[in-house]
């Protein structure tokens, strides 16, 4: 009877246990998700994906500078997955490529009015987004050297960039052969200077300002006299 009796009391715990799992697997079925993810596609105006580009998530409401964003590169098809892990909130998604001519978005120098900026709104009823974010027109890409207008040496010097609004951006010619490379945003009229901040100082500007067309090609050697 002792024996019976005991029996009975550990399935009667094993039967208790089992409905608690059992509980515990139900609540964590019916528990709303605590974060999200995101995934999708890039590609170029045409549709093309394009591989090895960086995509940031940002949440909407915060400058890219505001904070250290998650990013990810896409893969050889465009494709990119930030794999889980992100706030339920809203995002804005960029995406950038300079090797390709696709520079900084979150750059005011390089923004178009009519970029349009991709935003998902991650929540407990929709955890995880598709989106495809398209980036929009090559930059220019301007290279040349520095050289004095008088012998043709090359110099070293900072060459800068401005639009009507003031927004710039400058370029080194630091290689060892004296090349810049810059990038520069299409359809505005740009303002060139030329400085050094050598013993031999000089500081020139361009008498009329540039203008490039999306993904145009430019080399251009500045003379510039001392």
């Amino acid at each position: 009877m002792k024996q019976l009796v005991i029996l009975l009391v550990a399935a009667g715990s094993l039967l208790v246990h089992a409905q608690v799992v059992q509980a515990q697997v139900a609540q964590a079925q019916t528990a709303p998700p605590s974060t999200g993810e995101i995934k999708g596609t890039v590609t170029d105006q045409d549709g093309s994906p394009i591989s090895g580009a960086t995509v940031y998530a940002i949440p909407q409401g915060l400058a890219f500078h505001d904070i250290t964003p998650r990013s990810v590169k896409t893969d050889s098809n465009g494709r990119f997955d930030f794999h889980g892990g992100l706030q339920l909130e809203a995002y804005k998604i960029y995406s950038q490529k300079e090797a390709d001519s696709y520079p900084d978005p979150f750059d005011g120098f390089y923004a178009a009015a009519n970029d349009q900026v991709p935003k998902v709104d991650l929540t407990p009823n929709q955890p995880s987004a598709s989106v495809t974010v398209k980036l929009g027109d090559k930059a220019a890409l301007l290279v040349g050297r520095v050289i004095d207008a008088d012998t043709g040496a090359v110099l070293k010097a900072r060459v800068s960039f401005f639009d009507a609004l003031g927004k710039g951006h400058h370029a080194d010619s630091a290689t060892a052969d004296g090349t810049f490379r810059a990038l520069l945003p299409p359809g505005k009229d740009l303002t060139l200077v030329v400085s050094d901040s050598s013993p031999h100082f000089f500081h020139t500007r361009l008498p009329s300002p540039l203008r490039f067309e999306p993904g145009q090609y430019v080399y251009m050697d500045i003379p510039v006299s001392r």
